[in-house]
């Protein structure tokens, strides 16, 4: 369930709701011609106020370096591996797994294998 014919809502209606099919949007990205040149790509599938959903296709051995977010986060992998490192701790994420971090801590993530990530950050 998707939202092909509005693409470019990125905040539901007043009372509505987005609804998305998160590999049918992968694959739209993967289809893009910057792909092939590209290490990683993204777009926002919502932006409203404080919350931001970011789906992000990242390919093997991409390595985002380390940062903060002003707000809290949460990493969930929908297909391929990561690692995810944040202070002294390290995880590896695979499908299905989520990790959620607070505010201004200090984090990394390095693509294991081709990804496909939702990255829901909430700025309040």
């Amino acid at each position: 369930m998707s939202e092909p014919a509005n693409r470019q809502a990125l905040r539901p209606a007043e009372g509505g709701m987005l609804c998305f099919n998160i590999m049918e949007e992968a694959t739209r990205l993967k289809s893009k011609p910057g792909w092939a040149s590209a290490d990683r790509l993204s777009t926002s599938l919502v932006k409203d106020g404080a919350l931001n959903v970011l789906l992000m296709v990242l390919k093997k051995g991409v390595r985002l370096p380390e940062h903060r977010t002003r707000g809290p986060i949460a990493v969930h992998v929908i297909s391929g591996a990561i690692r995810f490192e944040a202070g002294n701790r390290h995880v590896q994420l695979s499908p299905g797994n989520i990790v959620a971090l607070d505010r201004e801590v200090a984090h990394d993530l390095e693509a294991l294998e081709e990804s496909v990530v939702l990255l829901i950050t909430a700025i309040g």
